[in-house]
């Protein structure tokens, strides 16, 4: 039997230092802590962000007429949450994160959101497609075939893709925009995990192509669970966040491919979120195709169209451009 027990969740989470981190949920358990939090949220100046408030202020703003008691709960958050200045008080960015959190309303409401039609055809049947909102992700589905995954307890049947999209990114959109939001932030999401860097807390990321040795190219295979043979995992090695993309889509960030469609009159980058625009970019990585190069070791090549012209760009294990063609 082993001598030291395996760490608790907490501590394999924090490194050790459990101390500091149970204080930091502990120093949250107060209504007039997070009013604090709240109150220098509304106070930040974007333009000014180093101008503090006062005290006084302050505790105006929170609506606390004990003095003390304002004074004991706000340096109860002062060093974790709170920075001290020369004229009052600013939020760390800690704090500003936490604030972030419960104006995006991410577990405190869910909106609701049954499938919904909307005017993208499926990738894969060229059918009527749908989204839907559960579990603060949004999904885009096909109603008339497997989609690219089988259905599972996680996602549901006809599944195309998803995307973490808070309450706060419903507004008024259309269940069009919903979906041009989802893919927007899943875009740029993924652009940051392939940079190395995670969206979440800014750990290191390591990517990893993944091909179905034994594909059924008829519909979702029964091996894999997919519609595509080859997909690139993309893992944060701190806090477990990751993402999951087909080459083809990856494919857009590249530098070459980017340069490729703008040599052509295409931007694929800078879309400002619009419905045409972001669909467009879509259609894009749906109309590149992909082919397994090897399953051992995995590579994958992808041909990027346009007007007659092509560009060939193979992709290795660790999901790293290693040869770029243009026909």
């Amino acid at each position: 039997m082993s001598e030291n027990p395996a760490a608790s969740p907490l501590e394999a989470a924090v490194g050790g230092d459990m101390e500091r981190a149970t204080d930091a949920f502990a120093v949250l358990s107060n209504e007039t802590r997070l009013a604090i939090l709240l109150a220098l949220w509304d106070a930040h100046d974007s333009v000014n962000p180093e101008d503090g408030i006062s005290f006084s202020d302050l505790r105006e703003r929170v609506g606390t007429t004990d003095s003390g008691q304002f004074n004991y709960h706000l340096e109860q958050l002062v060093g974790q949450f709170v920075r001290k200045v020369d004229d009052g008080y600013l939020l760390r960015r800690a704090g500003q994160k936490l604030v972030r959190t419960v104006i995006a309303g991410a577990g405190i409401e869910e909106p609701t959101l049954e499938r919904t039609p909307i005017d993208v055809p499926c990738p894969y049947c060229g059918g009527q497609t749908a989204v839907l909102y559960d579990d603060e992700w949004l999904y885009h589905v096909c109603t008339e075939c497997e989609g690219g995954f089988a259905g599972t307890n996680e996602q549901p049947d006809g599944y195309l893709s998803g995307a973490a999209l808070d309450p706060a990114g419903f507004g008024d959109r259309s269940p069009e925009e919903l979906w041009a939001a989802a893919l927007s932030r899943g875009y740029q999401d993924m652009k940051t995990m392939l940079e190395g860097v995670c969206n979440e807390c800014s750990g290191p990321v390591n990517l990893r192509l993944k091909v179905c040795e034994d594909h059924d190219e008829d519909g979702v295979c029964e091996t894999c669970g997919r519609t595509p043979a080859a997909l690139v995992i993309l893992g944060c090695t701190v806090c477990k966040n990751y993402h999951a993309s087909s080459p083809r889509s990856l494919v857009l960030h590249h530098p070459a491919v980017v340069a490729f469609y703008y040599e052509r009159g295409v931007e694929v980058g800078y879309s400002h979120g619009e419905f045409e625009q972001i669909r467009r970019r879509d259609r894009l990585a749906t109309r590149n195709e992909q082919r397994v190069v090897s399953a051992d070791p995995p590579r994958v090549e992808v041909t990027v169209r346009h007007e007659g012209d092509e560009l060939r760009v193979t992709m290795d294990e660790d999901a790293e451009v290693v040869a770029v063609e243009e026909h």
